[in-house]
């Protein structure tokens, strides 16, 4: 039979709490046969499993219900498929609450199938059962030697589980932890019927399902390039990937919607949160290093040169335990004498917690004081104050709130603070815990809610798998360059002429930096080497501990003229738990772009970014 029209994928959620009409008008101005959406992160699948565990009947993220709801008349008259992650917890109770709602609106015929076999809870929770899961990035740590009580634990799996309900008749399928590509992947191994191992054509999908999986991103938002499309940056569009049968992929828009798809910021959105040159997936290794993109028309760009490889035989699986609580609290400070001010703070605060039981504390101070500010404001920095303990008695208020409020008539001179006490009060937070675990010891199936079909569909692992080096290949240039040869330079911001994109994957971040020319490429490689993105990092390269033994992994993309670095250990825990306020590192790439350096005069003659 001849291959199938691409096969059009609309995005419309990035994450939980996303634009909550994006689905309406999608399936309204998409003209797309498939809606997606990532609603899940590391931190909120542990706040559903709390959730859960006070009501069985929660533990899944809502805001896909209210946004099908809205949309459910549309939905069906088109014909559109929708797969969703949004079962986080309780994938059963979703897909029950989506039933009962289309009956309610009078689509009884729409059917509903869920994708199980994502929840480990029970797994990691059983110490017999958990003996032998190590560390994702660090295979000499293991679950069982972890401080903490596992709590809940989901595992990433793959998009096969979404294709079989398909072909079982699905027009709603209901997933918990897939991949945050499996959506894609299924929808397009269903359209186009490619095998399991059709490795190339799988590794297309998952690229075009990163592409598209944060919503707006790839349609002008998060991009250090914003300044080219300002106008267009109101009310941003949800974007579309186009899947062609061989795996290459275009990326676009509702034509009717704002924003704008340009080459430049589909490689920004490329490159975030990437592992490396190899992308692996419970179904396929993508392999990154040949990526090319093409703007072959206004808003629409062309992304090809992906090969794929079996995936191993594990996936990622997450961990989290209730690590304690939390607290802080924030001084602003302006005038003359900050510094001083600051010390004479830091001593109070010192003092008062002199005795403290707290396992993470901080002090920091955030801004630069401005030299004649044009307002208060303008002058105005801030004093961060941190903790976290294990016990709430040892944060609660007599031992953080109290003590800290009773220093404001003995502080500095101008002393004010943020009012809302309420961030003194101890709150709960999570640690996380990556580990790999076997597909094979996961109870992947899927059910069709109402099927005549007795049992549910078990969803095999791969049976052809291949391994993967624990620690990921990373390497210098191999074509360095004499920096001198490239003419006169000029002290200037990294960020005039590099573009930059920075994310997270638990306690790592990533960081990836591109050009716009050709010619400017070998400067970049050989500029952006390991030691200099140490150097780079400044004061926030000492921070924590082992820092000295922080593990960077560096890469290169040249069709797409980039330079990716993977910094471990980073986050300070990762974003359930980091003391960071920038714990998902998404301005990590901002600030090393505005680090001065020496550039060269004819690159920067070309004008800034």
């Amino acid at each position: 039979m001849p291959p199938k029209r691409d096969i059009r994928i609309g995005n419309v959620s990035g994450a939980t709490g996303d634009s909550p009409h994006a689905m309406r008008r999608m399936a309204q101005d998409g003209n797309v046969d498939v809606i997606v959406g990532d609603w899940l992160s590391e931190m909120n699948i542990a706040w559903n499993a709390i959730a859960k565990d006070q009501d069985p009947s929660l533990g899944y993220e809502a805001g896909f219900l209210t946004q099908l709801s809205e949309s459910i008349d549309l939905i069906v008259e088109k014909g559109i498929k929708v797969i969703t992650n949004a079962g986080a917890l309780n994938t059963q109770a979703l897909a029950a609450q989506v039933q009962e709602m289309c009956r309610a609106r009078g689509h009884k015929d729409v059917v509903i199938a869920m994708v199980l076999g994502d929840d480990i809870s029970q797994t990691v929770t059983d110490p017999a059962k958990c003996q032998n899961l190590l560390h994702l990035d660090h295979p000499d740590w293991a679950l069982k030697d972890w401080q903490l009580e596992p709590y809940c634990g989901v595992a990433y799996i793959g998009g096969w589980g979404i294709v079989e309900g398909i072909k079982a008749g699905a027009d709603i399928i209901i997933c918990g932890r897939v991949t945050d590509a499996s959506p894609v992947i299924g929808a397009a191994a269903w359209w186009h019927n490619w095998a399991r191992d059709d490795w190339d054509r799988l590794a297309g999908g998952l690229v075009a399902g990163h592409l598209i999986e944060c919503g707006p991103y790839v349609t002008g938002a998060n991009f250090s390039g914003f300044k080219s499309i300002l106008p267009e940056l109101v009310d941003l569009a949800f974007p579309i990937a186009e899947i062609t049968s061989e795996g290459s992929c275009t990326i676009t828009k509702p034509e009717a919607h704002a924003g704008a798809v340009t080459k430049h910021n589909t490689i920004a959105q490329f490159l975030y949160e990437l592992q490396g040159e190899q992308y692996l997936n419970p179904d396929v290794v993508a392999n990154l290093h040949n990526v090319t993109m093409e703007q072959v028309a206004p808003n629409r760009v062309h992304v090809h040169g992906i090969t794929g490889s079996p995936p191993p035989a594990t996936t990622k699986a997450m961990i989290a335990a209730k690590g304690g609580y939390q607290a802080e609290a924030t001084f602003y400070i302006n005038g003359l004498d900050v510094s001083e001010k600051v010390e004479m703070m830091r001593n109070q605060l010192l003092h008062i917690f002199r005795d403290h039981k707290f396992s993470k504390f901080s002090i920091e101070l955030y801004g630069t004081p401005a030299s004649n500010p044009s307002s208060q404001q303008a002058g105005t920095v801030f004093l961060r104050v941190f903790a976290q303990a294990k016990k709430k008695e040892d944060i609660c208020a007599e031992k953080f709130k109290i003590p800290i409020y009773a220093l404001r008539m003995q502080s500095y001179p101008g002393y004010h603070m943020n009012l809302d006490f309420r961030t003194m009060d101890p709150k709960p937070f999570m640690e996380i815990f990556p580990v790999i675990i076997s597909m094979a010891s996961l109870d992947h199936q899927t059910h069709v809610l109402g099927s005549t079909v007795s049992s549910p569909i078990l969803i095999e692992p791969p049976k052809i798998t291949s391994k993967y080096p624990d620690i990921r290949d990373s390497y210098e240039t191999a074509n360095a360059v004499d920096l001198a040869s490239f003419g006169p330079t000029q002290l200037a911001p990294l960020g005039h002429i590099v573009h930059a994109r920075s994310g997270d994957k638990a306690d790592n971040s990533n960081i990836g930096f591109f050009v716009r020319n050709q010619d400017e490429y070998p400067w970049l490689q050989s500029f952006l080497t390991v030691s200099r993105i140490k150097s780079l990092f400044g004061d926030d390269w000492t921070k924590g501990e082992n820092h000295a033994d922080r593990r960077v992994e560096r890469c290169e993309f040249p069709n797409i003229f980039a330079v990716h670095f993977r910094v471990l250990d980073f986050l300070d825990g990762g974003i359930a738990s980091s003391s960071r306020i920038d714990g998902l590192g998404k301005g990590i790439g901002e600030y090393l772009r505005s680090k001065v350096v020496p550039i060269p005069v004819q690159f920067l003659e070309r004008g800034c970014i």
